[in-house]
């Protein structure tokens, strides 16, 4: 703990160290003191690397800022007064219809334009406003016709039929910009057709060995993630075989340790066989 001591009095965001300690699990805790005047126990980790910079005070105060849109029209509704909820952190406003209903809607759906009536359209069963891709083609997909679902965004759900003859729905925005292209079909010949492009020795992919970065990865560096205590655990896979490198402090000792592995198993099976 000699290391960790030097840093008491020390500040970090609007917390300042007065003590450093292990609690009972072995876990380096600060008891720190924040410019509001409360104190707190935070772990070191989150503290040193700018995870935690209040006692939770200037969390309340950053929930709180928002954008005013009292009384803009969106469409056929009103902004008439932010509420106290909250939907994946953007504020839900009170509004209310030009048909006279009362309705709640997410600042960013109304601003973005992704809510434009509180359902009445819909509900008359009126296609006004809805754009007709009745047999036009994307790619695979053909729209059948406009349902009655729609995405948390607001866009129309299509049912569509694909060049395999199953249907699917899909939404008119996947459709018009392209991000679904297939009822599903498309995924698995994919698959089948990149096994063709790839290279296995010793049931060890080539290509596989030399990705930069794993699209899963969450950490920054392949093979190292971080535990539920704040510590950093290290491994490599080399011909389906799994190895544990160990479980260090920090990210760049993990790291360290995963580089080392690296040359060990994955440069020198490269350098034999690319």
């Amino acid at each position: 703990m000699k290391n960790h001591k030097k840093h008491i009095g020390m500040i970090f965001g609007q917390l300042t160290v007065l003590d450093i300690f292990r609690d009972s699990k072995g876990l380096v805790k600060c008891s720190c003191k924040c410019i509001c005047g409360n104190q707190t126990e935070v772990f070191w980790n989150n503290l040193k690397g700018g995870r935690t910079k209040s006692c939770g005070c200037q969390e309340e105060a950053n929930r709180r800022k928002f954008r005013d849109i009292t009384g803009q029209r969106f469409g056929k509704l009103t902004a008439l007064s932010p509420s106290e909820k909250r939907q994946n952190g953007n504020v839900v406003w009170n509004c209310r219809c030009d048909c006279g209903n009362l309705f709640e809607q997410t600042g960013r759906n109304l601003v973005r334009g992704f809510s434009r009536h509180c359902g009445c359209e819909q509900r008359r069963g009126s296609t006004s406003g809805i754009r007709d891709l009745t047999d036009q083609k994307f790619n695979r997909l053909k729209a059948l016709y406009p349902t009655s679902e729609r995405t948390t965004s607001g866009s129309v759900i299509w049912q569509c039929i694909c060049d395999c003859g199953k249907e699917a729905k899909v939404s008119e925005t996947a459709l018009v910009h392209g991000s679904q292209i297939s009822c599903g079909c498309r995924v698995s010949e994919v698959g089948k057709e990149l096994s063709s492009y790839l290279h296995f020795i010793d049931e060890t992919c080539i290509e596989f060995l030399n990705r930069k970065q794993r699209c899963d990865n969450t950490s920054g560096y392949p093979g190292v993630y971080r535990t539920e205590n704040g510590k950093y655990k290290a491994g490599i896979t080399f011909k389906k075989t799994r190895y544990y490198l160990g479980t260090y402090d920090t990210f760049e000792e993990a790291k360290q340790e995963r580089q080392k592995a690296e040359m060990c198993y994955h440069q020198s099976f490269l350098k034999e066989h690319q």
